[in-house]
């Protein structure tokens, strides 16, 4: 209410009407209404719900803790231990190495080296040097040295190596002292006998890098990998399983676990052979100033690899410490690659090592029969259709006359005779490139053959198809007769050719290359490699044997002649294939003996000759001195 004053003042008042105010029980009874707007009680659902919910997470709680303090107790009491140690792998013991008559050619030297954990170094620059001090003295190292390695290495990894192959009184001396975060590690050198004569073959072992940790989680910081020849190819077989080196953070105390051992290999491979080999080529290269070349030796009946050589080479050992950087270059950046397999994945024009095959191919789709001659071995006239005054001649590398068969074209390897059988000439068709490039991919001259060693390539067999499409060109008869030489585009690897010939001892079969006869496990379980036959030539029997006469005829009397005073009779193939722009020449060499009853087959190439100065056969004819005058040699066993 509002009272007015006589001078203008208001005056403000409340008045009460009692029949309007709202008495207590009336408060309870408007509730029921649904127009009041008092308060309502919660529900009692709701406080059976919300008790209920209680409930379940006081069970659900107590569960959690009666299973993480008793049922996985084991567990997290094995966590909590390991959070109170520092757990290093080690290494395991790679599987060894032999050859087929169980001489070591990998073994493992046992060391114990010095390793630093990071994170056990004393945070405090004073109390980490006194305690690097101490490790330098123990260890008979240099403090400035050893800090700098250190320095180095927390830079890169957590765990790393500061000193190799400690001595006996190096490690006593570091047990008593025992300096924080340096642990004393059983490790294992590899080491390869005669290194540099069997590197091609039993490759090395590098550091392992974050891609190969990437890769493969089997790999730890410490380990080395396979990183060329039997020791990547069977890297897995060879590689064992780590053990475990436990350094207690609180009582200093270590304790370990044993590594498993890789399995072992058996190789094919005959240790005097493989050096034998490996003398005669690098002499005949001092001799000529060479510096590359490529051998191997096989056993035509199962395609077994006897020896592979390849220069120029290395010292496989000299990866069993870190690698200088003078040896770094000389190794990986030299424009001659002398870790590069010139035997598997080296791609060579085959010169006239091709002809026995080119004969075969003539023989067997009736171009020619044995009898069949030409007179004179000395050039042949091709007319050029854009300039008929001037005509393509193609020489003969000797001026050899008289009537040359297969037999004696292949003994005096004439290439007149094999232009006219490839390529034709005036009204004789020869084979022509379409069948000449089925034959080649029928005996896989264009495939991997799958020799078990890495970096193997394939050859490369042309056509008139790939040359237009690559080089925007026709094929001409030219390009016919370069094949049929083993000229031009044509490209094989001496594993190819030693294998093609291989074939042609055994009757025909091609055999998968093996360097690896036998796998053995620690338990002492032992798996055999088989044979395994890839294809057969494409060329019957009689062809097969004709052949094998022919080229026996090349010892008789033709360009291997100087074979004749071994006391077996060869049957073989020399051939020269121009580099360079023609200025120099690969010298090739392949044969198996005795060609009655053939033991090995052998080829040999010695790359880049100023002139056919007979390289290949010179190395070739005294390792087959050598080999067929030894005494027998015992039957190949396991390890």
């Amino acid at each position: 209410m509002v009272l007015f004053h006589e001078d203008g003042e208001k005056e403000y008042r409340v008045t009460l009407e009692y029949d309007t105010m709202v008495t207590p029980e009336e408060t309870l009874i408007d509730t029921a209404s649904v127009h009041a707007d008092i308060e309502q009680p919660i529900h009692s659902n709701v406080s059976r719900a919300v008790v209920m919910l209680g409930s379940i997470l006081l069970v659900v709680a107590f569960i959690s803790t009666g299973n993480l303090a008793v049922r996985r107790h084991d567990v997290f009491a094995s966590i909590a231990d390991q959070n109170a140690k520092v757990n290093i792998a080690v290494s395991p013991p790679r599987g060894l190495i032999f050859d087929r008559y169980g001489k070591v050619l990998a073994e493992n030297i046992p060391s114990l080296d010095l390793l630093v954990v990071a994170d056990q170094l004393p945070s405090d620059p004073g109390e980490r040097a006194a305690e690097i001090r101490l490790a330098a003295a123990a260890a008979q190292l240099s403090p400035d040295e050893l800090k700098h390695s250190i320095d180095e290495g927390i830079t890169k990894e957590a765990i790393f190596y500061v000193a190799r192959d400690l001595s006996k009184s190096q490690v006593a001396a570091i047990a008593q002292q025992y300096p924080k975060g340096f642990a004393i590690v059983p490790n294992a050198i590899r080491s390869y006998d005669d290194g540099s004569q069997f590197a091609h073959v039993l490759g090395y072992l590098g550091k392992v890098s974050r891609e190969d940790m990437t890769r493969d989680p089997y790999y730890t910081l410490s380990d080395m990998v396979g990183r060329a020849g039997v020791e990547s190819q069977y890297e897995s077989v060879l590689r064992g399983t780590h053990g475990y080196v436990f350094f207690d953070r609180v009582s200093r105390q270590q304790g370990n676990v044993e590594p498993r051992p890789g399995s072992d290999l058996a190789l094919y491979i005959d240790q005097d052979i493989q050096k034998t080999l490996y003398n005669v080529l690098y002499g005949v290269l001092r001799d000529a100033n060479l510096k590359g070349a490529a051998g191997v030796v096989q056993d035509p009946a199962t395609g077994a690899v006897l020896g592979l050589v390849s220069f120029p080479g290395f010292d496989n050992n000299i990866f069993s410490d870190d690698v200088s950087q003078v040896e770094y270059t000389r190794l990986f950046e030299n424009a001659s690659r002398p870790l590069f397999n010139r035997v598997v994945g080296g791609l060579y024009s085959p010169g006239s090592t091709i002809k026995p095959f080119i004969g075969m191919t003539a023989l067997e789709e009736a171009v020619v029969t044995p009898s069949d001659t030409i007179r004179d071995c000395v050039s042949i006239s091709v007319p050029n259709p854009f300039r008929p005054d001037a005509p393509h001649i193609f020489k003969n590398w000797k001026v050899d006359l008289g009537l040359f068969n297969l037999r004696r074209a292949i003994a005096n390897s004439c290439n007149i005779y094999f232009f006219r059988v490839g390529g034709g000439l005036d009204n004789f068709e020869g084979l022509g490139i379409t069948r000449i490039a089925k034959y080649l991919k029928k005996a896989l001259a264009d495939i991997i053959l799958g020799i078990d060693l890495p970096g193997e390539t394939n050859g490369f067999v042309p056509t008139p198809e790939w040359k237009l499409e690559a080089r925007n060109e026709n094929w001409f008869q030219g390009d016919t007769y370069n094949v049929s030489i083993g000229q031009g585009d044509l490209v094989v690897t001496p594993l190819w050719i030693n294998s093609y010939i291989s074939a042609i001892a055994n009757g025909g079969t091609l055999f998968r290359p093996q360097v690896v006869h036998a796998i053995t496990t620690p338990d002492g379980i032992t798996e055999t490699m088989d044979r395994e036959i890839l294809a057969e030539l494409p060329f019957r029997e009689e062809v097969i044997q004709e052949m094998r006469r022919d080229m026996e005829e090349t010892t008789r009397s033709g360009t291997a002649r100087e074979l004749n005073d071994l006391p077996v009779r060869v049957a073989a193939k020399t051939g020269t294939a121009e580099v360079n722009d023609k200025k120099r020449i690969n010298a090739l060499f392949t044969a198996f003996a005795p060609s009655g009853n053939p033991k090995i087959a052998v080829t040999i190439l010695v790359e880049s000759s100023v002139a056919n100065q007979g390289f290949a056969i010179r190395a070739a004819h005294e390792f087959l001195r050598w080999y067929f005058g030894r005494t027998a040699s015992p039957s190949p066993t396991s390890p």
